[in-house]
């Protein structure tokens, strides 16, 4: 059995070893996989004529202020809107887009508690191709300051 000085170093060497790892960080969310998803459905609204929707767009600066989870949940809703819109002209697949999971995804991987954030319903409504690129500036964002 152990005494002293050697028994004293065994025990804090063993709680250190079991705090390292019980404390290990959250990962961080990141998009690096979900541009493709995103340049398929800008490839979809752009080769469309007559596309006429608004959809409700978070700013850049609800992202990074206090709301980055509602903001990607509000981008969630209204890409699934956005993809309803597109089946109405007729494009197949739409209806099964990853792109609305991957987001979905993103938003869950974000712990920091919000107060504050406006609710989706009352954003700013812009069209399809607008909202498109702030939702690729927003992901631009999150990766630059996540998956560094």
């Amino acid at each position: 059995m152990l005494r002293g000085r050697l028994a004293l170093a065994s025990v804090y060497l063993c709680f250190v070893c079991l705090l390292g790892l019980t404390l290990q960080l959250p990962a961080k969310p990141c998009a690096n996989d979900i541009f493709a998803k995103l340049e398929a459905l800008v490839g979809e609204v752009h080769n469309l004529e007559g596309l006429n929707c608004t959809l409700y767009t978070p700013t850049t600066e609800d992202f990074k202020q206090n709301c980055p989870k509602s903001t990607l949940k509000c981008l969630a809703d209204e890409v699934k809107v956005l993809t309803e819109e597109l089946e109405a002209f007729n494009v197949s697949g739409m209806h099964e887009f990853p792109l609305i999971k991957n987001l979905r995804r993103l938003a869950v991987r974000i712990k920091k508690t919000e107060s504050n954030c406006p609710r989706c319903e009352l954003l700013i409504e812009k069209e399809a191709k607008l909202f498109l690129k702030d939702l690729h500036t927003i992901l631009e964002m999150m990766n630059f300051s996540n998956c560094n």
